[in-house]
Order: C-alpha cells, then structure tokens, then sequence
C-alpha cells in the first residue's frame, strides 16, 4: 500500500479531485464540472486543502492523507536474521498496548506493557521511515544466504507485508532503531 491521497477517509470514497489554485482558465472550468479538479481560488496557504471529495464534499491536505493512512494501523510484526544468527522477532499490538519480543537462538523472550505516549512516538517514527510506502519485496538475487527479513503491517481489514533478502530499504537502520526503542532489546 502506498498512501492513498486520493482516497476520502471521511466516507471511503474514490471520486475525489485535486484541488488546484490560481487564476483558472477556461479548461480548468471545464475540468472542475467533469469532477476532475475543484477550484480553490487564489489564495493558498499552507495549510490550504489539497484534495476534494466529490461525494460527500470533505477537503485535506496531504499530511492529513498520510496521518489517516497511519492512523489504519492497528499493530506490527517484524522479524530479521538468518539462518546461522538467529532471528528477532517483535509484535506490537496498539489497541492492547501490548509489545513481545523473541530470540530464536538463546529462546530469549519479554512482553512489555506500552503506554500511550510510547505508540503514538512509535507511529511517529514509522512516518518517518515512510513504512507505508516500502516496496512489497527486496531482494539480492546473488547471495544465497545472509539476512532476511519481514515487516507485517497489521490492519483491521488487510494486513501488509514488506520483506527482503539481503537487500532493504534505504530507511531499513532507522527503523531498527525505532523497533530497539520501543522494545529495549536487540532488533538487528
């Protein structure tokens, strides 16, 4: 999933225009009556609405498209390692406020109980690693062994997985260090 800017989060509705500002022309009239584009006048600022639902008449910004898309998430589970290390395992539930984390080597395992600051920090941070825009799959095709890895996006209607093989994304460290934070244990 990448963030659906163009997707209303007030009534879940696909036909929804950009809105542009300015001095409109005469094919911009025209556009506006197709449901295209809405016509936001001549004064923007920057907190000026972006989008435009055409069904149910709700206007956002991009930033609240993307707090929308964040806001989905109800939980995450991620795992890295490999076969002669080990594997970290961590799930986050943020309705139950709930964190477990595992070792697959030493059988290391904690739960921990997770306030609402700390989810709110977490989400944050999963911002800014841009989680929800990650590509499906990352792999290198010329190593056989090494470092796999799992990202399950938990979602009240589908969950999301993000996962590689000796390959990541460029926010890949960061969001290590996100999961270390919230966890207190190794995530590596």
């Amino acid at each position: 999933m990448t963030i659906r800017y163009k997707k209303c989060f007030t009534c879940g509705s696909l036909h929804v225009a950009k809105i542009i500002y300015g001095y409109p022309t005469a094919d911009a009239f025209k556009e506006q009556e197709e449901g295209k584009i809405k016509l936001g006048g001549c004064v923007i600022s920057e907190d000026s609405p972006q989008y435009h639902c055409n069904k149910c008449g709700e206007k956002w910004t991009a930033d609240e498209a993307i707090d929308a898309a964040y806001n989905e998430i109800i939980g995450l589970r991620a795992s890295v390692g490999g076969y002669f290390e080990g594997y970290y395992d961590v799930t986050i539930h943020f309705q139950d406020k709930k964190l477990t984390w595992k070792y697959s080597l030493d059988g290391d395992s904690l739960e921990k109980e997770l306030s609402d600051k700390d989810i709110t920090k977490f989400i944050s941070g999963l911002k800014i690693v841009d989680l929800l825009n990650w590509k499906r799959r990352y792999e290198e095709p010329d190593v056989l062994d090494g470092t796999q890895w799992e990202v399950e996006i938990i979602m009240e209607k589908r969950n999301l997985k993000r996962s590689g093989s000796n390959k990541f994304p460029a926010e890949w460290e960061s969001f290590c260090v996100l999961i270390r934070t919230i966890s207190g244990s190794e995530f590596e």
